[in-house]
């Protein structure tokens, strides 16, 4: 099941984003290697009403912010876009060790578009590390585009997005 999460919630999401620090830590990769996602992050999704989980039973198995109020980063490459102004980003995806490879990731994307698609929005958008295999691969599945590169304090990272309108994937 998929729903909003709660501040209860918080407790299982900070263990699901140590274990995705510690896969990315394990794939060489320094994202996510600085402390963030912080808790105070996870505490503004969830106040914002953006945090996401996908559940069993009561056990935690993925998180997502899903916003629809832009990214202020996205800026960088506003030229480079090729989607409309109004769009959805996914940030601070991650999965329990247990859960990876069940398409729980999937389901909190597919999970995206539906609520952009509520909201008749077409654009999605999203960006990860360059050494991040397993996003670039589900994004890659999925038919998004490579944008362009922006930069957060945090590095670089690789743009993409995706026109739902033209999806058969999500």
């Amino acid at each position: 099941m998929i729903r909003k999460a709660t501040i209860g919630d918080i407790e299982s999401i900070m263990g699901i984003v140590r274990s995705a620090q510690q896969a990315l830590c394990e794939l060489g990769i320094d994202q996510w290697q600085d402390g963030y996602p912080r808790i105070e992050d996870i505490d503004e999704d969830i106040r914002q009403g953006v945090g996401y989980i996908v559940t069993n039973g009561d056990y935690v198995l993925g998180y997502a912010a899903i916003v629809l109020a832009g990214e202020q980063a996205y800026e960088q490459i506003a030229d480079l876009w090729r989607t409309s102004d109004k769009y959805v980003v996914v940030h601070r995806l991650c999965v329990d060790g247990s859960a990876r490879r069940q398409g729980i990731a999937l389901r909190l994307m597919q999970h995206a578009a539906h609520i952009a698609r509520e909201h008749s929005i077409s654009a999605f958008r999203i960006d990860t590390h360059k050494g991040n295999i397993r996003m670039l691969d589900m994004m890659q599945r999925l038919g998004f585009s490579h944008v362009g590169k922006i930069v957060y304090e945090s590095g670089e990272r690789e743009a993409y997005e995706l026109n739902l309108d033209l999806s058969n994937t999500l």
